[in-house]
């Protein structure tokens, strides 16, 4: 018989990783059952603002026995119970079973639970639609991803193979030599990716919480992922690993919508022309866009770090496709860029004083007319319009690795360009 689990909502700033009881179970489960394929980790709506870091669900198939269903079931519960963190108001987990193959109707909801904002209501009743079984825990929030992680079907994946730590460990500082990283990058991209950023000289690998995760390689190819991190050098003993097929940077989350569709919580790409050109609010870059339905302000914030510069570079009457979830700022739509796409470029005019007819000389502005610094001529003030050349290209520009999502696929990587690209025919 044909069984999923699917599991959400277990860790907690302060702790633990969904990922980590979820290999747990994989490998325990195994021992009863024959899985289908390797477990899954799906990333669900990076925007809803409940979610613990990388909101991330897991989801596990399998082969069993009739009679050893109700066995991976109370096995499934018991860890759950033993290992979420329940002590934090945040954490909420859900467990979901299924048995049989997956309809429809449960994957058209996986798709809303990464693009949109669903409610535990919602989830509840695909569940009692497809006859599901869930559990839930304190509100039980979880079993939105839980069920979302079962139905995701996987067409378009890539892989993360994560290296758990000793649980003495967790909450220490992560022992991974630099070096070695930056070495296996180089010998494995971009078949591995944003493993480091080669400008700021910085680590991706290793997160920075206190869950259990000593480290994850992203890539699109299982056997590379594996010889890479064989090729790095560990300070610290690993207690196990698990490869995971994901839903990682392959633009999931992303849909095209015209601005007066756009609701809290959406990731979207829009097309539109820009109707304000940018202002800044501290370190983070604003500028306003409009598509014919209505008019979205659109934000670079700090930590896109040299993304901003491009940002700066447009200018009103720049046609733009541009990608990124929505979330309210100061009480406003906001449009959080995470690439754009230049569609077409305005003419970009100054105007610059003209030089001394009799004596070639620099012109200086007096107020309503101008005097020649040289010779001491004077004229009307006069100015020469100038078509200045744009430093922007017709291409995409993309946050560096350490801004960038978990579901935004890097450009790096094939197909990277495809769900922007396919708005130009629209």
């Amino acid at each position: 018989m044909l069984i999923h689990i699917g599991i959400d909502d277990t860790d907690s700033p302060n702790g633990m990783c969904t990922t980590y009881l979820g290999a747990l179970l994989y490998k325990e489960i195994s021992r009863l059952a024959e899985p289908i394929d390797l477990p899954k980790l799906i990333r669900l709506n990076p925007n809803v603002p409940y979610k613990t870091r990388g909101n991330g669900a897991v989801a596990m198939s399998f082969e069993a026995d009739e009679e050893d269903i109700p066995k991976i079931k109370a096995l499934v519960l018991e860890r759950v119970k033993e290992l979420a963190d329940f002590s934090h108001e945040n954490t909420n987990p859900g467990i979901a079973f299924l048995e049989g193959n997956i309809p429809k109707e449960l994957e058209d909801f996986t798709f809303r639970a990464i693009r949109e904002h669903v409610s535990i209501g919602e989830a509840e009743k695909v569940a009692k639609d497809i006859n599901a079984e869930i559990h839930k825990f304190k509100c039980g929030r979880g079993i939105i991803g839980a069920l979302a992680a079962i139905g995701h079907p996987l067409k378009v994946f890539t892989y993360e193979l994560l290296a758990y730590r000793k649980r003495k460990l967790w909450g220490k500082e992560r022992k991974v030599k630099a070096e070695s990283v930056f070495e296996m990058d180089k010998k494995f991209y971009p078949f591995t990716y944003d493993n480091v950023d080669w400008e700021k000289k910085s680590v991706l690998i290793t997160p920075r919480g206190k869950d259990p995760v000593l480290a994850g390689i992203r890539g699109i190819d299982k056997n590379k992922v594996l010889l890479a991190f064989e090729s790095l050098i560990f300070e610290e003993p690993i207690e196990f690993l698990q490869i995971f097929k994901t839903n990682q940077s392959t633009d999931d989350h992303l849909k095209f919508k015209q601005i007066k569709d756009l609701r809290n919580f959406d990731s979207v790409i829009v097309r539109g022309k820009v109707v304000k050109a940018y202002w800044e609010v501290g370190r983070h870059v604003f500028f306003k866009i409009s598509d014919g339905t209505g008019e979205l302000r659109v934000a670079a914030y700090e930590p896109t770090k040299r993304f901003r510069k491009y940002v700066r570079e447009l200018i009103e009457g720049d046609e733009i496709i541009a990608a990124g979830g929505v979330k309210e700022f100061e009480g406003e739509l906001t449009l959080n860029l995470e690439k754009f796409y230049v569609v077409s470029l305005a003419k970009k005019i100054e105007y610059k004083k003209p030089k001394c007819p009799k004596c070639g000389g620099t012109m200086k502005s007096k107020g309503d007319y101008l005097k020649c610094k040289k010779c001491g001529h004077k004229m009307p003030k006069v100015l020469i319009p100038v078509e200045v050349p744009r430093k922007l290209e017709r291409k995409i520009y993309e946050v560096p690795p350490d801004a960038r999502r978990h579901l935004s696929r890097p450009l790096v990587l094939p197909l990277g360009e495809e769900k922007i690209l396919d708005m130009l025919n629209l």
